[in-house]
């Protein structure tokens, strides 16, 4: 069922209400992508995967949850293909990118989970001199051109009641970690966090009409390069849970007796 199509007839008044009753009440079918398997292991160990789950797109059942799973690889041509043909062999009701990213904010402390609510590509423009130009800025494209707003990609479900810290992703294919390059990044896009693929699920989102939520771990700072500083298993920790405490909010789960 497309939650987008029930509602397009509403005003735009009652748009986020109707959209939160539609989440609740509905037997969900839910896509998460996930650029590695282990930033999303423990979760799914926690699932009940289907006999002869051989992919490219897993299914697995947690309650009266239907949950399938895309791995797709670093990057954004990597989750732009594989995410496309998810969405053209079935239909979801919400799709959830979750994963890890860096954090470009010292308040933003590594272990945290947050709720991005918009992205950029960073990486997408030409080289001018000594800066470089977003494709935005060159002309190539106008930055009102749906689905970006000013150059950015806005999710419109991010679903304020996550209870999560909202916060503004750039997504690149290089993972940034020389000083040169996090200061221009950090000047032309002040952003909060970074990730790999964040901005390809929205663009893909937005132009299919698919609610989408994207919830990232911090495990390290953008910062020179240093993975001993990094903490990837406390990252998975915790996404691990939010995600199930997300989830739970549309389960229905048995009480014991």
């Amino acid at each position: 069922m497309n939650v987008c199509k029930q509602i397009d007839c509403l005003t735009n008044r009652y748009y986020i209400f109707a959209l939160n009753h539609l989440f609740i009440s509905l037997l969900m079918r839910i896509l998460f992508v996930g650029a590695t398997c282990f930033e999303l292991y423990q979760f799914f160990e926690n699932l009940k995967e289907w006999p002869n789950n051989n992919g490219p797109v897993f299914h697995y059942s947690w309650h009266n949850l239907d949950i399938d799973l895309i791995i797709t690889g670093l990057g954004t041509t990597f989750t732009t293909y594989f995410l496309t043909k998810a969405l053209n062999l079935y239909n979801y009701d919400l799709v959830i990118n979750a994963g890890i990213a860096g954090s470009f904010r010292d308040e933003i402390s590594i272990g945290t989970v947050v709720n991005v609510k918009s992205e950029q590509f960073s990486d997408l423009g030409i080289e001018d001199a000594d800066r470089t130009k977003t494709v935005f800025e060159a002309g190539f494209v106008d930055p009102d051109d749906f689905p970006f707003h000013s150059g950015r990609l806005i999710n419109p479900h991010w679903y304020e009641n996550l209870e999560l810290p909202a916060v503004h992703g750039v997504t690149s294919n290089i993972s940034h970690g020389s000083l040169k390059s996090i200061s221009r990044i950090k000047h032309a896009f002040d952003p909060d966090i970074e990730s790999m693929e964040g901005a390809a699920v929205f663009y893909v989102c937005l132009l299919e009409k698919i609610p989408f939520l994207e919830i990232r771990a911090i495990s390290n700072y953008v910062d020179i390069r240093d993975t001993e500083r990094w903490d990837i298993p406390t990252a998975t920790d915790n996404l691990t849970n939010e995600i199930f405490r997300f989830l739970r909010r549309f389960a229905c789960i048995k009480q014991l007796s």
